[in-house]
């Protein structure tokens, strides 16, 4: 049943929104279209999903004065937004092509138009919010974080693109089946019931870190020596509880020690920091801080961090398998002894696992 509206949809959009723009018709809501979008695949969804209309309300739209060119519909936490315009929710959004749609997790680009003086400013603000929600909460979904792959012409359509968190694609020519849909739908209310629980409601003022916050922060604090032996563990991120917080002064000692070179070869060339005039380079946790929750004493220890420049830190996140898994080889022979000291017990192998089977370790 939700195959076929879906497909229904796509197959007469197209005709549909160019009689209207031929014949400069205003009123539109009598045309299949927009019957289906508005009132049939909401209620329909909403049925075949289970969803509670006291929580959720489900809105589609076809545009408002003229039909627009990314149809959309979509589900919105009551508690979170009432509006497309603000928040963040789920959605289904439609490629002008009518080649493919795809199911997303966004967050809303006009409460950001709206607040900032300038589209620049706008877009620079959103585009960190994506990134560090990206960070935050991509070891808990399949979902893919690539950008969306809409084709963008108008500023709402590459709104779509700058808010977008998580989303699947499905292509028109192999329409997935009404199970598939549920069963994906389901996996991204939870994700977003997981990000309402640790974020809360008011995405446009969230202050969140990123990753390039925390190195440039590393760049200006004063390092600190650690004690020896087991460290006590580091509380987690305000407001995100699968997170754990790095200190940027253990990170600057790791960087003093290694004299600002890169570990993998010093012979690296880099550039000279304009906050502390040493040789950039970055911090990297060998065991990723995700994996805190398994160990009881803290893995945010100088043994645990590596200085790396930007291409070598570059490589251990996204290079190919077998030039990291000797990366890991190498650096677990150096660093198992340290670990054991601060009571950090991992094996090659477990390393091995975590990086090649992940798409991106997170710090």
């Amino acid at each position: 049943m939700l195959t076929e509206l879906f497909s229904e949809f796509i197959d007469i959009y197209p005709g549909e929104k160019n009689s209207v723009k031929e014949s400069a018709e205003k009123n539109y809501g009598h045309l299949r279209s927009t019957k289906i979008m508005t009132k049939e695949l909401p209620e329909l969804i909403q049925q075949m999903s289970g969803l509670s209309l006291q929580q959720y309300d489900f809105k589609g739209s076809v545009g408002k004065g003229i039909m627009t060119e990314v149809p959309n519909l979509c589900i919105l936490d009551k508690a979170i937004t009432t509006s497309p315009e603000r928040g963040y929710y789920i959605a289904y959004l439609f490629d002008p092509r009518m080649t493919k749609f795809y199911l997303t997790l966004l967050v809303a680009w006009t409460q950001f138009e709206k607040y900032y003086d300038h589209p620049r400013q706008a877009r620079k603000a959103i585009l960190k919010l994506q990134q560090a929600l990206r960070n935050q909460f991509d070891t808990l979904t399949s979902f893919s974080s690539v950008e969306l792959g809409l084709l963008a012409e108008r500023t709402r359509t590459k709104g779509y693109i700058y808010g977008t968190l998580f989303h699947k694609v499905y292509f028109i020519e192999e329409m997935p089946s009404d199970q598939m849909l549920l069963n994906d739908l389901q996996k991204m209310t939870n994700l977003y019931q997981i990000m309402k629980e640790e974020i809360g409601t008011d995405v446009l003022h969230k202050i969140v870190p990123t990753e390039a916050d925390f190195q440039l922060d590393i760049q200006t604090t004063t390092p600190i020596h650690l004690p020896d032996g087991p460290v006590p563990r580091p509380p987690k991120v305000l407001r995100a509880p699968t997170k754990w917080q790095r200190n940027p002064s253990i990170s600057a000692d790791a960087l003093l020690r290694a004299g600002y070179r890169c570990e993998v070869d010093p012979r690296h060339a880099t550039f000279t920091s304009k906050k502390n005039k040493h040789p950039f380079v970055e911090a990297h946790h060998f065991l990723p801080m995700a994996m805190q929750d398994n160990y009881p004493y803290s893995i945010d220890v100088v043994e645990n961090i590596i200085a790396l420049c930007p291409t070598c830190h570059r490589a251990f996140h996204y290079g190919e398998n077998d030039y990291k898994k000797e990366l890991i080889i190498r650096f677990y022979e150096e660093r198992k002894l340290g670990l054991q000291r601060r009571n950090i017990d991992i094996s090659e192998e477990a390393l091995l696992d975590i990086y090649l089977k992940q798409d991106d370790i997170i710090e």
